[in-house]
Parts: structure tokens; C-alpha cells; sequence
């Protein structure tokens, strides 16, 4: 590691921890990844009180670990039950995961008073590095029932600043109103200088619009579609069988064959998101790595081409912890990460070593 990092140790404080990784994520290289990954690594064992617990658990001393596969990932089941943060500061603002009916308890993503700022910085780079232009260079339009209303929701947070950085808030989120849907895309495309169209859905929303659609050809026909980018994501949130994304995709194309499919990746527990512009192969900012595991092994080396639980690396969880184990299943190929759902019985083994009594 680089002398600049072993100094961080355990005076060094939050805002000076998340500066020293801006500056090294605002200037756009991949280089240096693992000495950031090691020295956030040692400072969150040392400040942040969940993950202590959980490295003392497996019997894992920081100092020993100089490899990224040797770091115990965390169970994002943990923030159900623990309030994950890296120092003393006070708790200001808190995303949480939005639940089913069969979820009992809620993941919860508190922030430093800085948090929300951070994030807004984080994905519109994160945006930017994926996608190869600012947010501004795009509409946005907002297909979120289930979000909408729910200030602690944090892709609604995402979406609505991309629409405000964009000067284009008005055109604003939606919820059942397919009509109101329709009449924005056709206002939006009244303008021959129009910038491409975003439209971000969650996925239950977005099949439930195309069913409205299937009669309404004259409509169709008059928009291009060529210029519009459907971006699904979310699942279906208890709202039926969850498809797999090739049959979200294909029931898209049935009805809108000329427009542009992609999806994100992102979790409650995560400030970063990934994006799939070929809507399944998601790729990632460099300063966000997916490794994919053998599922009974959370120590085992990454696997290429085969499928396992995810584990992913978010360094710019400063504030909370980088290293998180979810209950994704995945197989990362060389045109990036395949998401195939949850598992089956996906709490990580080890999160038991956490359990509240």
C-alpha cells in the first residue's frame, strides 16, 4: 500500500476518510483500487461497531488481510437489526428497503448529515462513468408506484435529483396515470431539439403500462422510440411470479420493438449503482467491484462463468460498510455481472454470528 493510506489509522474522521476517496473516484481511474479497498477496510473494522463484531466473530484480525477476497464481507441482513455506521456521528437521514408482504423486518441505510449530498455526488458520477455523459444530458420521466411518497425510498432520491439536475423537475414522477405517461412522452417528443428520454420503472409498474398500451397503436406508431430508454428495475415486489429479466425484456419489445432496454442495480444498502445497457449484463463505477462466491463458502475465491451468491465492494459506503454479502445469486462473465434473483434461503451464513438476543 501507498504511505498516503497507511496513515488513515483511527484518528482520522469521516469527512476526511469520504475527501480522500472523492478525489480519488473524481478522477476517473481504476488504479488504486485495492490500496483504497484495504486502508477503508482497517478503518471501518476499527470504527465501525457491527462489522468490529462480525471480524471478532470469525476470528479475522484487519492488520493480517492484504487481499480483497480475504475481507469478510458483511450480511446485508445486518442492517435489519444493527444500524451500520462508521464513527460516532449522529444519524440524520435514513433510506430504507421497501419490504413485501413476506418481509418481516426492513433494512435501514442511516447517514451522517453530510449522507444525502454524498449520495446525489455518487450516483450522478456513477451515472456518468457508465453511461458516458452528466444526467443533464438526458429527460427524465419516472414510472414508481410503490416509491413515490416515500422520502426514505433511495432511488426515488436518485431519480428525482437526475430530473433535477436535468431543469426538467415538472415532468416529475408518476404512479397508475398511463394517460398522464403518454401525454409526457408526446409532449416531450413536440420539441424537434428534444434530448433523448429516460424512463425509469419499476418493473411490476412497467409491464402493468404495456398491458394498457397493446390497443392503443395509433399512439404507439407516433412516438420514436428509437430515442427512448426504458430503464426497469426493482422486481415485481411480491406482485406476482417474479419473471426472469429475458421475459420482462421480451413482453417489452412485443409491444415497443424499436426501444432501448436496460436496467439497474442497486440496494438500499448500497450509495452506488450498476447499469445494464444491454438490459442483463451489469457493469459497475471502478470504484465498485462484484465478486461472486460458492454459496455455502463466504470465503471462497471469485468464480468466473458459474453462478453463486454475490458479494459486492462499494467504497463509497464510507459511512457505513464497503463490504457487503447479499442474497443475490449471479454469474459474472466477462460482458459483466448477470443477475439471476434472490436465492433460496438467502440470509448469509454468518449473519448469525450478529443476531440481536
Amino acid at each position: 500500500m501507498s504511505h498516503a493510506f497507511q496513515d488513515w489509522g483511527s484518528g482520522a474522521s469521516l469527512a476526511e476518510v469520504r475527501s480522500r476517496l472523492w478525489s480519488w473516484m473524481h478522477e476517473g481511474t481504476e488504479e488504486g483500487f485495492l490500496d483504497h479497498a484495504l486502508a477503508l477496510f482497517r478503518w471501518q473494522a476499527l470504527h465501525n461497531v457491527p462489522y468490529r463484531a462480525f471480524l471478532e466473530a470469525m476470528r479475522v484480525r484487519p492488520e493480517h488481510i492484504s487481499s480483497l477476497e480475504d475481507i469478510p464481507f458483511l450480511p446485508v441482513e445486518v442492517f435489519k437489526s444493527h444500524d451500520v455506521k462508521s464513527g460516532a456521528w449522529e444519524p440524520k437521514d435514513v433510506f430504507r428497503s421497501s419490504g413485501t408482504t413476506q418481509t418481516i423486518s426492513r433494512a435501514q441505510h442511516w447517514m451522517d448529515d453530510a449522507g444525502l449530498a454524498w449520495y446525489a455526488q455518487v450516483s450522478r458520477l456513477a451515472w456518468q462513468a457508465q453511461w458516458g455523459g452528466p444526467v443533464a444530458d438526458w429527460a427524465w420521466l419516472g414510472l414508481l408506484p410503490g416509491y413515490i411518497g416515500r422520502e426514505d425510498a433511495s432511488l426515488l432520491t436518485m431519480v428525482a435529483d437526475f430530473m433535477g439536475q436535468a431543469g426538467a423537475l415538472e415532468e416529475g414522477m408518476l404512479m397508475h396515470d398511463h394517460g398522464e405517461l403518454n401525454a409526457r412522452v408526446t409532449r416531450h417528443f413536440e420539441d424537434p431539439q428534444s434530448r433523448p428520454l429516460m424512463l425509469f420503472g419499476v418493473t411490476w409498474a412497467i409491464l402493468d403500462w404495456l398491458d394498457s398500451l397493446v390497443n392503443d397503436r395509433g399512439w404507439l406508431n407516433s412516438v420514436p422510440w428509437r430515442h427512448v430508454t426504458l430503464i426497469e428495475t426493482g422486481g415485481m415486489k411480491g406482485r406476482g411470479i417474479e419473471p426472469i429479466r429475458e421475459e420482462v425484456h421480451a413482453r417489452i419489445k412485443a409491444v415497443l420493438p424499436d426501444i432501448h432496454v436496460a436496467s439497474e442495480y442497486g440496494m438500499t444498502e448500497m450509495m452506488s449503482q450498476g447499469y445494464a445497457k444491454d438490459g442483463i449484463h451489469h457493469t459497475f463505477p471502478f470504484w465498485v467491484r462484484p465478486l461472486v462466491r460458492e454459496p455455502r463458502d463466504p470465503r471462497s475465491s471469485a468464480l468466473q462463468n458459474r453462478v453463486g451468491r454475490l458479494d459486492i465492494v462499494d467504497l463509497a459506503n464510507v459511512h457505513s460498510c464497503a463490504f457487503l454479502a447479499t442474497g443475490d445469486a449471479a454469474n459474472l462473465t466477462p460482458k459483466g455481472l448477470r443477475l439471476l434473483g434472490r436465492q433460496d434461503h438467502s440470509e448469509v451464513r454468518g449473519c448469525s454470528l450478529l443476531a440481536t438476543p
